[in-house]
């Protein structure tokens, strides 16, 4: 490509930073689905500081691509299965940024190791490279990763049962939480829902419970935060930067934001930089 013609081309192809914005604010929507199962308009207006105009504009480009359905004042996931499914919400979470990320934390597994993995979905973009990796013990309250690794004979799973969530396809509660106080592991991948400031939020108390007591049992704690992780909201605290042994983000995250973590104690690893990857 000739230099005359790269920024007539980029002009073109590069989306306008409201349409960034737009599709960032609906990703969230639906991570929040995700989660939830459901959500307000007057909610969803509050939490990302839009207009409830915005919100519906936004659910009506998600329903018009068949990932949700509209209710009275609100919205719900049209069904959760076929939405993972669909070509374009696998785009939209597909990052160049995220799969980073995906590529750096798989990196710092070792063959024998005893693996702590939550039901993110972020963490679930791991699960196709595990194998490689084997022989390897996964601890985990996700159905999603019991189900996804079960073929692979290499790889011990050891699920924790407990009061089974739909929505999120996973478990929780005092079982749940008993049981991972019997176990230890070497290092717990995880990620959440929302940083505002330099505090990890999730938007269910049941998912920071289990999650706490998993950072708990393992020697090593690595956040797996993309950089459209941080943003305003966040219900329940998860913890500070400083209560993971390390933080993986990209590129994308803003220098000031950078600062902030590593002065408040974040072990911070941006992906994509030399120093990280």
């Amino acid at each position: 490509m000739t230099d005359d013609l790269a920024p007539a081309l980029s002009r073109h192809s590069s989306p306008s930073p409201r349409r960034r914005d737009n599709a960032g604010r609906q990703q969230r929507i639906l991570d929040l689905l995700f989660e939830t199962g459901n959500a307000t308009i007057d909610d969803l207006a509050a939490r990302f500081a839009v207009s409830r105009m915005t919100i519906h504009r936004d659910a009506n480009a998600l329903a018009r691509q068949g990932l949700i359905e509209k209710l009275h004042g609100g919205i719900t996931l049209r069904d959760r299965t076929a939405t993972r499914k669909t070509v374009t919400y696998r785009k939209a979470r597909a990052t160049d940024s995220k799969q980073t990320i995906i590529t750096h934390a798989i990196s710092l597994i070792r063959p024998e190791q005893v693996l702590v993995l939550d039901d993110s979905t972020t963490v679930a973009e791991m699960l196709p490279l595990l194998p490689a990796l084997a022989p390897l013990t996964i601890i985990t309250n996700a159905m999603g990763v019991i189900t996804a690794l079960t073929p692979y004979s290499d790889l011990r799973l050891i699920c924790l049962g407990g009061d089974y969530n739909r929505p999120r396809n996973a478990f929780f509660g005092l079982i749940c939480e008993q049981a991972a106080r019997g176990l230890h592991a070497d290092t717990m991948f995880l990620s959440t829902s929302v940083i505002h400031g330099t505090t990890a939020f999730q938007n269910n108390p049941d998912v920071v419970k289990i999650k706490r007591v998993l950072m708990e049992i393992s020697d090593r704690t690595i956040l797996l935060a993309d950089s459209s992780k941080f943003q305003t909201g966040g219900v329940y605290r998860l913890g500070g930067m400083d209560d993971f042994d390390l933080v993986l983000t990209d590129t994308q995250l803003e220098p000031a934001i950078r600062e902030k973590l590593v002065a408040a104690g974040a072990t911070l690893e941006v992906c994509g930089d030399h120093a990280c990857c």
